[in-house]
C-alpha cells in the first residue's frame, strides 16, 4: 500500500475570501453556537423577534438518540451553502469530497476534523426544525412556517476508519434553502475573516450580528447598533444556561475578539439580573467587491447595505440595470415615488423591464443618474418614445388585469413597495391586507391605482391615503 500523504497541520482557506449567507439561516441562528452541549439535548424550543417586529417561535427535534446541532456544525452548514453555489445551485442533490468540505468549512485536514465532519452531517440531517411564520420567502414576499431539516438528503462512502478525505458526499439541502438561494435572498459572509475568529460561539457571534446589521428599514441599510434582552440573546445564540452572570461569563472571550477586531466598536451590558440588556456598536460598515456598483445603485436612491447585497449576487446585472432606469425615468409619465425600489426591482427581476420602449441594450458604462428635469425639450424621437411607453404601460395593465391569487397579490405588494406604501404598515397590517385581497373584499389593482394618484400629491395626501388604506383592510 502506498503511504498516505503527510497530512496537514494547518487551516485549509477557500481561496476566495468572499462568500454567501442565506439570511434566514442567519437570522435565526438554528444551529447553538456553543462548541458542546449536554449529550441529553435533543429539543429545544425559543421565541425570537424578527427585524420588523414579529415575534416567531423556532423549535428543533432530533431522532436516533442524536444531540441537536451545535458547535462546528455552523460552520460545516457555511461551508454547504458556499459549496452549494459552486455546483451551480442544482435542483437536486449535489456531490462533493470530505476534504472538499472540509476546506470550505476552513478545517485542518486531520482525523479528526473527519470524525467532526461526519457527526455533523448526521446532526444536520437528522434533527427537524419548525419555524412559525417566520421564514421570508423572497419570491412571495411573505413570512411563512416552514419545517425541514438543513440537509434534507445525505448519502456517503466511508471505509472502516469512518470518512476520509477521497469520501464521496452526496447532500440536498431544504427546499425553502435552495428557493432562498436561487431568489437571491443571501448575503455576503467575509469568510477570511469567518475563519480567523477562534472558537464556534466567536463564529456565531459575528455570523449573528452581521446578518441583523443588514436591515433594509434602516435609513441607509445598515444598522449602526443592535440591543437585546441579554436572556433573549443568549436564548438566540443556543446558550444553555438560565443565569445571567454565566451567559456574560460565556459572552465574554467572543466580545473580546470581535472588539479587537474592530468588527463592534463597543460592547456595553446595562442592568441587573435577568433583566440586563446587552447593546452592540458596529465598527467600519461592510465593503463590496465591487464599490462602483455600489456606487452605481446609491447615486439612484438605493440604500448602502441594500447596495452591497445587491451587488453581492447580481453584479453582472447592475450596469445595464442602471441604464433601463435612467431610460425610464427619461421617457415615463408616471411619477416614481420610490426610485431606489424601482431600481432593486430592475436588478432582481430584468424579465419584467426587458421590453422597454425605446431602450437598446449597451455596452457602455452608465453615465452619472438622470432626472426628467435633466431633459430638454422633448423632439420627434422623444415623443415617438412617450407613444411606445403609453403602449407599453397599456400593455402592462392589460395584462395586470389577468392576474388573480397569489400572483394578483405579489403584483400589489411589487407596486405598493415602489410606491413607499408596505414599509409604512406594520406586520399585521400587511397580514390584514393580503387576506383582503385573498378573500375579494378589497380590489388591488384599484388600490394601486388610487395610492399612485395620492401619493403624486404629496403631503397631507400621502398620510391621508395610508390612513384610508388601514380602514379599507380593517377586520370586518
Amino acid at each position: 500500500m502506498p503511504p498516505r500523504k503527510k497530512v496537514s497541520r494547518e487551516p485549509v482557506m477557500i481561496d476566495n475570501g468572499s462568500g454567501y449567507d442565506e439570511l434566514n439561516l442567519g437570522r435565526l441562528s438554528l444551529i447553538s453556537g456553543q462548541k458542546t452541549v449536554p449529550a441529553s439535548l435533543r429539543t429545544w424550543q425559543k421565541n425570537i423577534v424578527t427585524p420588523d417586529g414579529r415575534p416567531v417561535i423556532i423549535t428543533c427535534s432530533t431522532i436516533d438518540q442524536q444531540v441537536v446541532p451545535h458547535g462546528l456544525d455552523n460552520d460545516f452548514m457555511v461551508g454547504l451553502l458556499n459549496l452549494c453555489f459552486e455546483a451551480g445551485l442544482p435542483d437536486g442533490p449535489f456531490t462533493l469530497s470530505a476534504y472538499g468540505l472540509l476546506k470550505a468549512a476552513g478545517f485542518p485536514d486531520t482525523a479528526q476534523y473527519y470524525r467532526s465532519l461526519e457527526e455533523s452531517l448526521v446532526r444536520l440531517n437528522k434533527a427537524q426544525y419548525t419555524i412559525d411564520e417566520g421564514w421570508y420567502a423572497q419570491g412571495t414576499q411573505r413570512w411563512t412556517t416552514q419545517s425541514f431539516a438543513q440537509v434534507s438528503y445525505l448519502a456517503y462512502h466511508r471505509s472502516t476508519a469512518g470518512i476520509r478525505d477521497t469520501s464521496v458526499i452526496t447532500v440536498q439541502l431544504a427546499p425553502p434553502i435552495m428557493d432562498s438561494l436561487r431568489s437571491g435572498y443571501i448575503k455576503p459572509l467575509d469568510l477570511k475573516f469567518y475563519r480567523t475568529l477562534s472558537q464556534p460561539l466567536v463564529r456565531a457571534v459575528y455570523r449573528q450580528l452581521d446578518t441583523l446589521q443588514f436591515d433594509d428599514a434602516a435609513p441607509n441599510g445598515l444598522v449602526k447598533e443592535l440591543q437585546f434582552p441579554l436572556m433573549g440573546w443568549a436564548s438566540r445564540l443556543g446558550i444553555v444556561s438560565d443565569r445571567p452572570d454565566n451567559v456574560e461569563r460565556t459572552l465574554r472571550p467572543a466580545h473580546e475578539e470581535l472588539l479587537a477586531n474592530n468588527y463592534v466598536r463597543q460592547v456595553e451590558i446595562t442592568g441587573r439580573g435577568k433583566d440586563k440588556l446587552i447593546r452592540y456598536v458596529f465598527g467600519p460598515p461592510p465593503e463590496s467587491e465591487h464599490p462602483a456598483l455600489v456606487q452605481l445603485l446609491v447615486d439612484r436612491g438605493v440604500k448602502q447595505g441594500v447596495a452591497v447585497r445587491l451587488t453581492l449576487v447580481f453584479p453582472d446585472r447592475i450596469e445595464e440595470a442602471a441604464r433601463r432606469f435612467d431610460h425610464y425615468v427619461m421617457t415615463t409619465q408616471r411619477p416614481i415615488h420610490n426610485r431606489g425600489g424601482l431600481l432593486v426591482s430592475m436588478v432582481q427581476r430584468p424579465e419584467d423591464f426587458a421590453n422597454l420602449p425605446g431602450y437598446t441594450s449597451s455596452t457602455s458604462k452608465p453615465s452619472a443618474p438622470v432626472s426628467k428635469g435633466d431633459v430638454g425639450h422633448p423632439g420627434k424621437r422623444h415623443g415617438k418614445v412617450e407613444e411606445d411607453i403609453e403602449v407599453f404601460e397599456a400593455q402592462v395593465q392589460a395584462h395586470v388585469e389577468g392576474l388573480t391569487g397569489p400572483e394578483l397579490y405579489e403584483w400589489v405588494y411589487r407596486q405598493l413597495s415602489v410606491l413607499g406604501v408596505m414599509k409604512r404598515l406594520s406586520p399585521h397590517e400587511r397580514g390584514l391586507l393580503e387576506a383582503a385581497l385573498r378573500d375579494g373584499r378589497v380590489d388591488g389593482r384599484q388600490v394601486v391605482r388610487e395610492m399612485t394618484r395620492r401619493l403624486h400629491a404629496g403631503g397631507l395626501a400621502i398620510e391621508d391615503a395610508i390612513a384610508d388604506l388601514r380602514l379599507l383592510i380593517a377586520p370586518q
